[in-house]
């Protein structure tokens, strides 16, 4: 659809940025002509060709900028890491804690054992991983750590088995936002988790690093949408969801007077961005 679209409007709509479709999507279905956006999700090339998916984004009818995100984490062995996310918790561990004991400990987690192990650590110790600002891949590595989900057998698995886990659960950390230059620290969430995994449960440890992400990410929105005088924010991509992170993000930000939107009518996730494409392709034209 968002081809064709684009084609009669003589636009190359294949081209719109991902997350810009995801925004363009919300603001179209909530008549918006500007909108201060959360958009979370799994992986999306950004405009600077780097891989975004934890971002604050604000969204206008021509065009959109980027406000703030996640800390860029390596993905060791690229599309391997969303597959077996242990390899994104070592990245987002690497230079806190002893990788290579607790990565041997782990070795039965990984196809080809002790040897792959190695070779993880060797591309750590090379900085030659490919980084992303993934919300979703966070999600992975928590859920890798506390042995919810250490291999992914279909789209979302472990981040899905995640929240599941912490239904059960209760914010026992207690973590408030750690942003520096609009950039959330999120080594500094899977340390603390790394370092708690004996204190408390999997659902007080999931329920809390959950939390930890939405009111982070909540903050930074709230604080861009004051100063660019947006009394809107939005909250798109597969990340939103999570029922957890979506009420979270909604307390804060409106306990700041400010208004959260969210998809109705539209998919939250990829199968929305179809939709952010043709919008922005009839804004375009």
């Amino acid at each position: 659809l968002a081809y064709e679209l684009g084609e009669s409007f003589g636009c190359q709509v294949v081209r719109v940025q991902h997350h810009h479709a995801h925004l363009a999507a919300l603001m179209a279905e909530h008549n918006l002509s500007e909108l201060l956006g959360i958009v979370c999700d799994g992986f999306g090339y950004g405009l600077d060709g780097s891989a975004w998916g934890g971002e604050v984004l604000y969204g206008f009818e021509d065009g959109f900028e980027r406000l703030g995100h996640l800390q860029a984490q390596p993905m060791v062995g690229g599309d391997l890491a969303t597959i077996y996310p242990l390899r994104m918790a070592a990245g987002m561990l690497y230079g806190l804690i002893d990788i290579r004991d607790w990565l041997l400990g782990c070795s039965d987690r990984f196809p080809h054992g002790e040897k792959e192990v190695e070779a993880i650590i060797r591309q750590l110790e090379k900085e030659v991983a490919f980084k992303t600002s993934s919300c979703g891949r966070v999600l992975d590595a928590v859920s890798a750590l506390l042995d919810v989900c250490y291999e992914r057998t279909f789209e979302g698995e472990p981040a899905m088995k995640l929240e599941s886990a912490a239904v059960r659960g209760k914010d026992v950390l207690g973590l408030q936002p750690k942003i520096k230059g609009n950039i959330v620290d999120t080594s500094f969430l899977l340390n603390i988790i790394f370092n708690y995994i004996k204190k408390y449960s999997v659902a007080d440890l999931a329920y809390s690093a959950e939390a930890y992400l939405a009111k982070s990410l909540a903050e930074l929105a709230v604080s861009e949408a004051e100063r660019l005088d947006v009394k809107t924010i939005g909250f798109s991509g597969g990340v939103a969801y999570n029922e957890h992170i979506t009420k979270t993000i909604r307390q804060r930000v409106e306990e700041n007077g400010l208004k959260l939107v969210v998809h109705k009518l539209i998919p939250a996730g990829d199968a929305g961005t179809s939709t952010g494409q043709a919008v922005t392709a009839v804004w375009e034209k």
